[in-house]
């Protein structure tokens, strides 16, 4: 297999670190990407004497931030001169209680689907150098839970519930990952592809942020003998990042187990039209 560049993020634990972990075992130059500094640095460590590669990378941003995201982009930019394999890995739940982020965005969409856009189309640039560039996001089964979307209300100010806004979050990054194949071939680019993954139930820290409520977590008690394990978990971000099978493959969702449909009971290319121009809109003064 030859060696690849490949960003990973949110790869401080769960899903991403043990993808950057097998991927950096298989020879692969890895950059991983984390919000805190000692636990990226402890990762960090981790892999290069687990695996012996020395060509390991690590930066720090917050993607609760369109402003940080953006200096990530450009740091990754000044420093590599192309990029094969970008895997849009970092996610949150939040709590039963809407919150904002700085930008004033609600969080789930901001992590979940809008961090993903903007580092997307700020790497473009890097991926077009690639001779045969990959787009890895992870989604998640829940994308079929959050019942009717309101895409006049985008960001749930009316009716936000934790598992409305993830499930909602996970459908319409599938939505954007989808439209990024009509832009790019819109615009000439023939070199990238742009699949989603779901890592099923995953004994992850997914829900740190969600287990601060006490109903939360009776469920995930209750829920944690049907979990798999890390390694099964991340199958699917590994293989449709370098399996050779998957060469040229675009547009379609993975899970362990292969390729799977998408829930599309709400899917419309003028819907789809309409979370990407929503992205574009949020993100303009950062692309």
């Amino acid at each position: 297999m030859d060696s690849k560049i490949i960003l990973v993020t949110g790869a401080s634990d769960g899903i991403g670190k043990e993808t950057a972990m097998t991927l950096a075992k298989q020879g692969h130059t890895i950059i991983i990407h984390g919000r805190n500094k000692q636990k990226l640095q402890a990762v960090y460590n981790d892999i290069k004497a687990e695996t012996g590669n020395t060509n390991i990378d690590m930066f720090t941003a917050d993607f609760l931030s369109f402003a940080e995201i953006k200096r990530f982009a450009d740091t990754i930019k000044q420093k590599y001169d192309r990029l094969d394999i970008l895997v849009n890995n970092a996610g949150a739940q939040f709590t039963d209680k809407r919150e904002t982020t700085i930008d004033g965005h609600e969080k789930t969409m901001m992590i979940n689907v809008f961090a993903p856009f903007l580092l997307t189309t700020l790497l473009l640039d890097l991926l077009k150098k690639s001779p045969s560039a990959r787009v890895v996001t992870v989604s998640s089964a829940s994308h079929k839970m959050g019942g009717k979307p309101d895409l006049n209300d985008i960001e749930l100010k009316n009716n936000y519930t934790m598992s409305r806004a993830y499930g909602f979050s996970k459908l319409y990054v599938i939505w954007v990952m989808r439209h990024f194949i009509t832009e790019t071939k819109k615009a000439g680019i023939n070199n990238i592809t742009f699949n989603c993954v779901h890592p099923a139930s995953t004994q992850t820290n997914l829900a740190r942020e969600s287990s601060s409520s006490l109903r939360f977590r009776i469920i995930m008690f209750l829920w944690k003998p049907m979990l798999i394990s890390l390694a099964k978990g991340a199958k699917s971000s590994i293989e449709a990042g370098v399996s050779p099978k998957l060469e040229g493959v675009t547009g379609k969702y993975f899970g362990p187990k292969g390729e799977e449909k998408v829930s599309d009971k709400y899917y419309s290319t003028q819907n789809e039209q309409i979370i990407w121009d929503y992205c574009l809109k949020v993100t303009e003064d950062y692309r």
